[in-house]
C-alpha cells in the first residue's frame, strides 16, 4: 500500500539501526515503515495486537491501548530521536550492512511526521458503540497520556509535550491511503490536521478519521488548487458528526471523482518505469551528473505533484503515447506550480526503420533538449522543465528518457536566446501561430454536466450571492 501511494524509491520497510550490535547478531529494528522525500519523513509503527475482552470496558481497552498505541508511540519518538542523532546509522537489513541508500535531510529543515498504525479493535469498537460505527478510533484532543485509559477507544495526545502523533487504525488507513494516494496530497493532510487540532485553547471530538479525510475532500480551494481543512475560531469545542464519509461515497461527484483518477496512474506507472531501473542498477545517464542522488532528484519532481495535478499529466502521456505519425513528433507542455514554475515537457516521436536505436535515441533526446529550451523562452517564469521522451506505444521496443533542466528567474542571455531561436526555426519547433493554449482548471469533484445545467448553476450562484439562500 505504501509503494503504490509514495512509491518504490522513496519506501523503506523494516529499517533498522546499529544500536547494541558490536559486530555480530541483529541491528534493533528503527521502525515498520519509513519514507523519506524531499523534507519530510514520515515514520510508521505498524502494531497488530489482539483485543482481549473483560467485564470491565476500561481494563480490556488500557490493556489493548498499552499494547498497540502507546508502545508504537513511543517507538516513534524513540526513532525520530535516533534519525536526528545519528542519521548515518540507519540500515536496510537486519545485519547493518545495506545503509539507507536515500540522504535524511538536515534537522533543521526536516518535517517529521509520527504515524501510528493500530490493528484489531474494528470489530470491538463497533460492539461498544452500536448504532451502525465504522469502527474505526474516535479523535479527542481533551484526553492526555493517562487519560486515555478510562477512555475507550479514543485518541488524543499520547506522548508527552503533546508531541503529535496520527493513529489510524485497520479503517482508516486504508481510507487514507486509498484517497490521499500521493505523498504529496498524504503529507498536505498531515499538516493541516496537525495545524488544526494543535491549535491552543481549541479541542476536538471527531467520531473517526474518515469523517475529517471527508471534510477535507469536500473543502477546496479553487485559486490555490489544495483541499483544505476550515479555520476554527480560538476557544472552541468542535464537534464532528458522523456520517459524512458514508454520504461521500454513496454520492455522483465522488464516483465522478474515482473516474477522472483512473488516467492519473499513467503518471505512477512512469514514475516506476524508471524507479525500477534506478533501484536495479540499470538506468543509465545521457549527460552530466550520473550519481542515484541526480536520478532520484529527477523523479521526485515528478513524484511532487499531487492527483489533481497527475490527472492532465497522465492524460498527456495517453495522448503521446497514441499518436503514431510516420515522422512527425508530437510535443506537449504542461505547467504546474505556483506561477507556472515548473513546466513538463512530454514528447513521443516514431523511429524510421532506416534509423538506428542509438541514431534515433540521440535524435529524440536532441529535440526533447532543444524544445525544453524553448519553453523557457515562451515561457520566462518557468525555472525548472522536466523533459520525458519515449516512442508512441505502438514501437516494438521502448525506452524513456528523463531530465531536468533549472534556470534562473531571469531570461536566457541575449546571444545563447538568439541560437535557440534559430535552432527551434530550423527544426520548426514552438511555432507561435501552431500553438494552442488551454487554462486548466482543477476540480477534483467535477461535475460533468451539461451546457445548460451549467449556466443554469451559475445563475443559481449569482441569485444566491444577491439574494440569499432562499431558493
Amino acid at each position: 500500500m505504501a509503494r503504490r501511494a509514495f512509491l518504490s524509491l522513496w519506501s523503506y520497510p523494516n529499517v533498522y539501526t546499529d544500536e547494541g550490535r558490536r559486530g555480530k547478531g541483529d541491528g534493533k529494528e528503527l521502525c515498520d515503515l519509513l519514507i523519506v522525500f524531499g523534507n519530510d519523513v514520515l515514520i510508521f509503527s505498524d502494531k497488530h495486537c489482539e483485543f482481549i475482552p473483560h467485564n470491565d470496558i476500561n481494563v480490556a481497552w488500557s490493556r489493548w491501548y498499552k499494547r498497540a498505541v502507546e508502545k508504537s508511540a513511543r517507538q516513534l519518538a524513540g526513532a525520530e530521536a535516533w534519525l536526528n542523532r545519528f542519521p548515518d546509522r540507519v540500515f536496510l537489513d537486519c545485519s547493518c550492512k545495506i545503509p539507507l541508500p536515500i540522504r535524511l535531510p538536515d534537522v533543521s529543515d526536516r518535517r517529521v511526521h509520527l504515524i501510528a498504525v493500530t490493528r484489531g479493535s474494528s470489530e470491538h469498537v463497533k460492539a461498544y458503540w452500536g448504532g451502525g460505527s465504522s469502527g474505526s478510533l474516535m479523535l479527542d484532543t481533551q484526553l492526555v497520556l493517562s487519560d486515555h485509559r478510562t477512555s475507550p477507544f479514543r485518541v488524543g495526545w499520547i506522548l508527552p509535550n503533546r508531541r503529535f502523533v496520527h493513529v489510524f487504525d485497520e479503517t482508516t488507513l486504508d481510507i487514507l491511503l486509498g484517497e490521499l494516494d500521493t505523498v504529496s496530497d498524504f503529507v498536505a493532510y498531515l499538516t493541516q490536521k496537525h495545524e488544526r487540532l494543535t491549535k491552543p485553547g481549541t479541542h476536538f471530538l471527531i467520531p473517526g478519521e474518515e469523517e475529517l479525510v471527508a471534510l477535507y475532500l469536500r473543502s477546496f480551494n479553487p485559486v490555490q488548487s489544495h483541499h483544505f481543512l476550515p479555520e476554527v475560531p480560538s476557544d472552541a469545542f468542535v464537534v464532528m458528526r458522523e456520517g459524512d464519509w458514508t454520504k461521500l461515497l454513496a454520492s455522483k461527484p465522488y464516483q465522478t471523482r474515482r473516474r477522472e483518477n483512473a488516467i492519473s496512474y499513467l503518471w505512477d506507472e512512469l514514475i516506476e518505469f524508471q524507479n525500477q531501473h534506478i533501484i536495479s542498477g540499470t538506468a543509465s545517464s545521457l549527460f552530466g551528473d550520473a550519481s542515484p542522488a541526480m536520478y532520484e532528484r529527477v523523479m521526485r519532481s515528478m513524484a511532487e505533484e499531487d492527483r489533481l495535478t497527475r490527472r492532465t499529466l497522465g492524460a498527456s502521456i495517453d495522448r503521446a503515447r497514441s499518436v503514431n505519425k510516420k515522422g512527425k513528433r508530437f510535443t506537449r507542455t504542461v505547467l504546474c506550480g505556483q506561477k507556472g514554475r515548473r513546466a513538463y515537457v512530454i514528447m513521443s516521436l516514431p523511429r524510421e526503420p532506416e534509423c538506428g536505436y542509438e541514431e534515433y535515441q540521440k535524435l529524440r533526446r536532441g529535440d526533447l533538449l532543444l524544445y525544453s529550451y524553448g519553453c523557457k523562452l515562451r515561457f520566462q517564469n518557468v525555472v525548472e522543465v522536466v523533459g520525458i521522451g519515449f516512442e508512441p506505444s505502438k514501437e516494438d521496443s521502448f525506452s524513456v528518457d528523463y531530465f531536468l533542466a533549472t534556470f534562473e528567474q531571469a531570461p536566457l542571455d541575449d546571444d545563447f536566446a538568439e541560437e535557440i531561436r534559430q535552432r527551434l526555426a530550423d527544426a520548426e519547433m514552438w511555432k507561435p501561430e501552431q500553438t494552442k493554449f488551454q487554462v486548466l482548471r482543477k476540480a477534483p469533484f467535477p461535475a460533468n454536466l451539461s451546457i445548460a445545467e451549467r449556466i443554469s448553476g451559475r445563475l443559481r450562484s449569482m441569485f444566491r450571492r444577491v439574494f440569499g439562500d432562499l431558493l
